[in-house]
């Protein structure tokens, strides 16, 4: 009586069975944000400990061909994850780019905001180590949403990516968040000079900044140089505060 009690109960609460977090690679997660339905791809490795609050890396892909199912290919922080045992989102960018009009703007930070609140809801993570990384116009958007969800995000990593027309002025992030910034000094797609300038404005104001300009690389991810180990290394000596 008490297995068929036991059976009648769980087939009456699939959502809660489907709300147990669970190691995995999820390719093709959804989640409304107002009345639009986002994508985004999870990865829980293995290593992860479920029953303890886990760090979490959000990582946004680059403009037009790249998607959050091509980042992970190139970068290979899947890897990285499941070596370092954290939990890892690549959101994927509506219309194939992040934030380049206010309008979206607003609704990828809208975006942003479910989907952290989302993966929370899912799994243990760990306040103090929500980071950050970007490729190219994901590194942009890196730098947009670690200045206004300062508060929130503990690090920021940009390979790759400008600051945009929203810091003109300045960063002036309620928080000084770290920031590590990489480049190729032969990338012809956005010069070495953006990253320089954004190495500038972010010690002018007071940010701690990890600067990485490699020699010969262009507009592609420094695997060769291992950016992925020196990027957590990065992260892990810099838990929000």
């Amino acid at each position: 009586m008490r297995a068929l009690a036991l059976l009648a109960a769980l087939f009456a609460h699939p959502a809660a069975r489907a709300a147990d977090p669970k190691h995995g690679t999820f390719p093709n997660e959804e989640l409304k944000v107002g009345t639009k339905t986002r994508a985004y791809r999870l990865v829980v490795p293995k290593g992860v400990d479920l029953t303890k609050p886990a760090p979490l890396l959000v990582a946004f892909h680059g403009i037009g061909i790249d998607s959050k199912d091509l980042m992970p290919k190139y970068t290979k922080l899947d890897d990285l994850a499941a070596d370092k045992k954290f939990v890892l989102v690549y959101p994927e960018a509506e219309g194939r780019a992040w934030g380049l009009v206010p309008e979206k703007v607003t609704a990828d930070l809208a975006f942003f905001d479910e989907l952290l609140k989302t993966v929370r809801t899912r799994y243990k993570i760990d306040e103090n180590r929500v980071y950050l990384a970007g490729m190219s116009n994901g590194g942009y958007f890196a730098h947009l949403v670690g200045k206004e969800r300062s508060k929130v995000v503990a690090a920021v990593a940009s390979h790759s990516g400008p600051l945009g027309l929203q810091t003109l002025g300045g960063i002036k992030a309620e928080r000084k968040f770290p920031v590590m910034i990489v480049h190729g000094d032969k990338d012809k797609l956005l010069s070495v000079e953006f990253a320089r300038e954004n190495r500038d404005k972010y010690k002018k104001e007071g940010h701690e900044v990890n600067y990485m300009e490699v020699a010969g690389l262009g507009h592609e991810w420094a695997t060769k140089e291992k950016v992925n180990e020196q990027m957590w290394e990065f992260f892990e000596k810099h838990p929000r505060k």
